[in-house]
């Protein structure tokens, strides 16, 4: 019973870590600028700004510009 919960519990933190990881880039609806997921910006961008991305291109191609302090 104690290696299922282990086992259970790993399980669950690579699932979280994959959906973490998801998003790479993540874009301010209101500026219009894109960055990294770890950004000092993401942090203080309010949630419903928040535009995921799966890559730089679709970023661009959404119209958004690079961040200029991570230069995503």
């Amino acid at each position: 019973m104690k290696n299922v919960k282990r086992v259970i519990s790993l399980t669950l933190l690579f699932v979280f870590a994959l959906a973490a990881m998801a998003f790479a880039y993540i874009g301010n609806a209101r500026s219009g600028i894109f960055h990294y997921d770890s950004c000092q910006y993401v942090y203080r961008m309010n949630n419903s700004n928040k535009v995921y991305f799966d890559s730089r291109e679709d970023a661009v191609d959404a119209g958004y510009r690079p961040c200029r302090v991570c230069r995503p």
